[in-house]
């Protein structure tokens, strides 16, 4: 269903992200679902390290899956794991992103306290979801990340009534 229903939305976080991600880089997708987002990123950045994290065990089949037929399986890889107990080390990424997988998150303020403990300094973390979220997701990034740090970027005007895009920059290194 998110094949059919959603390509535009890949399509413009893919705009947004891999702007942010360096050459070379890693990022991580939270809440990867079946893997869509992860083959168009990848696909788009030939040069990047990909993972992804989804709760769900056959959802991450699906993904390893769709993965291996998109032949970008040495550079892409999917864990089962939930958005609040990342199984990664301190600063692994350099662009984490989520797409309508926050309002399933448990616990927003942790889910977002730990994809900023593996973002690297200087790094992004985009959330786009359900607008009915907003300020749960806002509020948590503002917290963690201080709210000079948080953006809203535009997605278009009739894109922008459906679906939130906050982006929280974190502190480069000194």
């Amino acid at each position: 269903m998110s094949g059919v229903a959603l390509p535009w939305l890949y399509r413009a976080i893919g705009d947004r992200v891999v702007a942010d991600l360096p050459s070379g880089g890693h990022l991580l997708d939270v809440g990867s679902g079946p893997g869509r987002l992860l083959v168009t990123l990848a696909r788009r950045r030939p040069d990047a390290q990909l993972a992804g994290i989804d709760p769900s065990e056959s959802m991450v089949q699906r993904a390893r899956e769709r993965i291996g037929a998109a032949g970008i399986a040495d550079r892409v890889d999917v864990t089962v794991a939930p958005s609040e107990a990342l199984p990664f080390a301190n600063g692994t990424f350099d662009v984490i992103v989520s797409s309508l997988s926050a309002h399933h998150w448990d616990n927003i303020p942790q889910g977002v306290s730990e994809q900023a403990r593996v973002l690297r300094p200087g790094g992004h973390l985009w959330v786009f979801d359900l607008r009915r979220r907003q300020s749960d997701v806002a509020a948590a990034l503002r917290t963690e990340f201080g709210g000079a740090a948080v953006t809203q970027p535009r997605l278009g005007l009739l894109r922008d009534r459906l679906v939130i895009c906050l982006r929280a920059a974190a502190t480069p290194a000194a």
